[in-house]
């Protein structure tokens, strides 16, 4: 390992700690304030005293943090593959698909693997979405009062539920992954046979991209479900009281 690759390691690694500490700061000084809130409901969550002690654990990581940036860019570190093109395993495979005549059973065995796995992790996804929307349809988990508890309960409900979701689109993705590249050493070496037995495959009209609109639409509808959840738990309503109170109480509007 280079030693810019190393600088470079370096760097990453101190900026997901930074953030990490920098967040974890935040959320201390919030969950503070509002402890002395329900003691002192005139007691100040954010004062500078407050962000200074929080910060200044932070401030050591910042520093290297800093100082790494700068060596890297006095050393005119560069990553060797940013001005590459991305390789697109999926899209070699379609173009080298086209070239086979007669697909074997290897190909079409990690073409039906793709497929499970496409399918298994939008099942996963959607068990666990419903969960959250069992929780979120039911509006005796919304009522009209501390606002920090009710996002704490949501937090605490929905969060592990929307995380395993993605987890599970996540690993169906590396999945698919690693089954295309198995397809793709199984097309070039079917290639290869066809080639020596003197077979061509026939040029084959362009399909159209299908994924880009079931995309759209899954968005879609999930943006209308969201809606109609929203409606149904009250709120709609909590928002439009929030915006009047905005408007009259701190801009002074009406």
């Amino acid at each position: 390992m280079t030693k810019n690759r190393i600088l470079l390691i370096a760097q990453s690694l101190l900026c997901v700690v930074l953030v990490i500490m920098l967040a974890s700061s935040a959320i201390g000084i919030y969950r503070e304030g509002i402890a002395e809130k329900s003691e002192n409901p005139l007691a100040s969550i954010y004062s500078r005293e407050k962000v200074g002690a929080a910060l200044k654990p932070v401030l050591p990581v910042f520093l290297v943090s800093v100082a790494v940036t700068m060596a890297c860019g006095i050393m005119n570190v560069r990553d060797e593959n940013e001005n590459k093109p991305v390789r697109d395993m999926e899209l070699n495979r379609d173009l080298m698909r086209s070239r086979v005549a007669q697909p074997n059973e290897a190909m079409k065995k990690e073409q039906a693997m793709q497929k499970r796995f496409l399918y298994g992790g939008w099942a996963g996804f959607g068990l666990c979405m419903l969960p959250v929307l069992i929780y979120m349809l039911n509006g005796a988990h919304f009522p009209n009062g501390n606002l920090e508890e009710v996002v704490g309960a949501l937090a605490s409900h929905v969060f592990p539920w929307i995380i395993l979701g993605l987890a599970c689109l996540i690993v169906s993705a590396v999945l698919q992954g690693k089954s295309i590249e198995r397809e793709y050493d199984a097309i070039m070496a079917r290639i290869k046979e066809e080639k020596a037995a003197g077979i061509q495959a026939e040029p084959k009209k362009d399909e159209p991209v299908k994924s880009q609109t079931a995309l759209r639409l899954v968005l879609l509808a999930v943006a209308v479900v969201f809606i109609i959840v929203g409606i149904r738990n009250g709120s709609m309503m909590a928002v439009v009281n929030k915006a009047i109170r905005i408007c009259t109480e701190c801009v002074g509007l009406g």
